[in-house]
């Protein structure tokens, strides 16, 4: 009998001992001093101890909180501890093997054991349960969040948020949809329908085209109807008519509204002002057609000008008369007192020539210090040689700029329709070769255009010549002006500008570049040009370790070269220069001129993984529609843009719309001819991505690039990654040495 309840015993005991090392909760046994007297199977899952490590051990290397004061025994432990909700168990903290802390739920009771009391202990590991709940506590402040900030969204939204009926009556309305319509909103809710402050005309023919379209009747309100139910979110532009009477053009957008049961129940309407949006529009149609610095017609206006003006001089048999005019030795001004004074002087110089022509002489400027002077009425051709001489005193008097008193003289080309030219190509190009022989004639001065302007001097058959050699004497050098991150101040890029060192200086870019595209040799050069840039990149790279970008300009002549993909692919390989690292880039009027070739070859050169640069952006074009067309990565913002901000009010709004539009569009922004310390913290105020100019980096010679980079990715490498530039890089970064200045920024083309 004894035998037998000796054997039930054991297997109780097995059986208690089995029940307890399955449970999830931890159980261990302490005596009154802390010490750890048996665990469970769960402890040592739990906190990552074997039994044995565990057992004599003093409570503390499982929960710490039980090591501050040992020798007090497990109750003074238990009464330090704060009890939970339930009023058992206490939250402590418990350390695993590993060191790693984790919350634990601990419920205590006491039992007396051959006279001796013990202590039982069930642990739970909280670890996903406090997870779950920090969870349920972020979601609901985050829930809580949304709410509050759908409610201050509505009420202060800028733009107009109604709420309709199915009969179109106004039930809510923000305050943004008062201040649109100008009506309080207890004039609006439960009173009036959205079709009174609608232009009764335009919804009538939305209404007639809808019916057309879809070949039944539609009522007027079923314009706005078909919008929620065909278009759910799509805006399109109103004519709104407040309550004073004013028009406004307004975007809406019309969503059908459903109940709880999922019924149809009336519309949301959000309409949003954009009356700003076309006026801006407006503007930059203005700057599609106007010079940016002097307002004049550009030369884009000025064609159509001339074509239109031509008709008239050919319908009637009248003359005409058209003035080149060029302002003698400007880039001395430019380079002796800056771009700032330089661009003063052009104003200047529109000014006079505004105020000293005719309202129906047109006056232009089509670049640089070039103007248009277009009679488009005279009487004979005398008289247009009395009024070129009369443009010509109108320089007589010094132009004051600042603390400079500037004597500037003009040189001043006269072709006459139709005896100069009978078209306006013709027309243009002999008024131009006119004003060029009244410079080579000793300048400030008129001269006509006669048929013996059509050879070439000289001197310039003799510098063609010589270009013609220039690659193989090895006279083509490359200069690199640095591109700037705006976020960091770091180098991001240089851009490739060609130079040609001819009898010991360099021949000034406008000198040479379009006698190259003319006789074809820009081919070869750009190729050199291409070739050169991408060698030196990749050993720049290489021996820097700083990932720079090189930009290399392609003029029209190379793009209409069939294998220019393949070039730039080929050059890559043999350079090892990565694609990522190269980017083309192109003037805007070529994009424009060529649209439909310029997106065949700019989407195979994307192909090859180069990126895609679309330079002097914004200039003399009235439409940006090929940016929606074309593969292009970046856009250089041209310098005349940037030359009266922070000061101009209104070309700051332009460039900031520009950055904007940029940025909208996903593609980069480069603003160019950075030339002072506030353009440049304006750039970086409106989120410009790089800029290039005097300012921050004058172009230079290779080995004086080389010595820039080098120095600036060991400052690179110096500085904490946490902390990184906000602002341009500073002036100790600009070359010092005036050699490196250009002899004239002109690109390569």
């Amino acid at each position: 009998m004894a035998l037998e309840l000796s054997q039930k015993a054991l297997d109780s005991e097995r059986r208690l001992r089995s029940l307890l090392d399955n449970t999830v909760d931890g159980i261990l046994t302490l005596n009154p001093s802390g010490k750890i007297l048996s665990v469970n199977r769960a402890i040592c899952l739990i906190f990552g101890q074997s039994e044995a490590d565990m057992v004599g051990q003093h409570m503390g290397m499982l929960l710490p909180a039980a090591s501050a004061h040992p020798q007090q025994g497990v109750d003074a432990f238990l009464q330090a501890q704060a009890v939970g909700i339930d009023g058992v168990g206490r939250r402590v903290e418990g350390v695993r093997a590993s060191g790693t802390r984790f919350p634990v739920d601990m419920a205590v009771s006491s039992m007396a054991l051959n006279g001796q009391t013990q202590f039982i202990v069930v642990l739970r590991d909280l670890s996903a349960q406090e997870s779950a709940e920090k969870a349920i506590r972020e979601a609901q402040r985050q829930l809580n969040e949304v709410d509050e900030m759908r409610r201050v969204i509505v009420h202060n939204a800028p733009y107009a948020i109604f709420v309709l009926n199915t009969q179109g009556v106004i039930q809510t309305v923000n305050p943004a949809g008062e201040k649109m319509l100008g009506v309080k909103a207890q004039d609006l809710v439960g009173r009036c329908t959205a079709r009174r402050f609608f232009d009764a005309d335009q919804v009538a023919d939305r209404a007639r085209l809808l019916a057309l379209r879809l070949n039944e009747p539609v009522r007027e309100l079923d314009v706005l109807t078909h919008l929620a139910h065909e278009s759910p979110g799509l805006p399109s532009e109103w004519t709104l008519r407040r309550d004073d009477g004013s028009f406004l053009m307004a975007e809406i957008t019309v969503t059908e509204l459903s109940n709880e049961y999922g019924r149809y129940s009336g519309y949301l309407a959000m309409a949003y002002d954009v009356t700003s949006r076309h006026d801006a529009e407006n503007q930059l149609q203005h700057m599609a057609q106007h010079d940016a610095l002097t307002s004049l017609p550009n030369r884009n206006m000025l064609q159509e000008q001339l074509k239109a003006c031509m008709n008239q001089a050919e319908r009637y048999g009248r003359h005409m008369a058209m003035m080149f005019l060029d302002v003698d030795r400007f880039k001395k001004i430019n380079d002796g007192l800056g771009h700032n004074v330089g661009d003063s002087v052009l104003i200047e110089i529109a000014r006079r020539l505004r105020t000293g022509m005719r309202t129906s002489d047109i006056v232009a400027r089509l670049g640089g210090d070039e103007f248009v002077i277009l009679l488009p009425q005279i009487a004979a051709v005398e008289d247009g040689e009395r009024v070129a001489q009369k443009v010509l005193d109108l320089f007589a008097d010094p132009l004051r700029i600042g603390a400079h008193e500037l004597r500037v003289t003009p040189s001043i080309g006269l072709a006459i329709y139709p005896e100069h030219g009978a078209d306006t190509v013709t027309l243009m190009r002999h008024a131009d070769l006119a004003m060029y022989q009244a410079k080579n004639n000793g300048r400030n001065r008129v001269q006509v255009y006669s048929d013996k302007m059509q050879a070439p001097s000289a001197e310039t058959l003799v510098l063609e010549n010589d270009l013609y050699k220039a690659l193989e004497r090895d006279e083509l050098r490359l200069h690199f002006q640095p591109q700037f991150d705006c976020a960091t101040g770091r180098i991001s890029g240089a851009e490739a500008l060609l130079r040609w060192e001819h009898g010991g200086k360099l021949v000034p870019p406008s000198d040479f570049i379009p006698m190259a595209e003319e006789t074809g040799l820009i081919v070869a050069m750009g190729e050199w040009v291409l070739r050169r840039a991408c060698i030196m990149a990749q050993q720049w790279r290489e021996r820097s370790g700083w990932p720079l970008r090189v930009a290399v300009n392609l003029s029209a002549v190379q793009l209409d070269q069939a294998d220019i993909p393949g070039l730039v692919a080929q050059v890559l390989k043999e350079t090892g220069l990565p694609p990522t690292a190269l980017e083309l880039e192109i003037t805007e009027s070529v994009v424009v001129r060529e649209s439909l070739r310029a997106a065949d070859i700019l989407t195979q050169l994307r192909a090859v993984g180069v990126s895609i640069a679309i330079d002097d952006f914004g200039v003399g074009y009235s439409s940006f529609a090929y940016l929606r067309e074309l593969p292009v990565d970046r856009l250089k913002i041209d310098r005349s843009f940037l030359s009266s901000i922070p000061d101009s009010p209104g070309d700051s709004r332009l460039v900031a719309a520009l950055i904007a539009m940029g940025q909208r569009l996903e593609v980069g922004i480069v603003a160019e001819g950075v030339e002072t310390p506030e353009q440049a913290a304006f750039l970086i105020t409106h989120g410009c991505d790089e800029a290039q100019g005097y300012h921050l980096g004058r172009p230079m010679n290779e080995a004086a690039f080389e010595a820039l980079l080098m120095e600036h990715s060991r400052e690179q490498a110096l500085k904490p990654a946490a902390a990184p530039e906000t602002k341009p890089v500073a002036p100790e970064f600009m070359p010092t040495d005036p050699d490196l200045a250009p002899a004239d920024p002109t690109l390569i083309a």
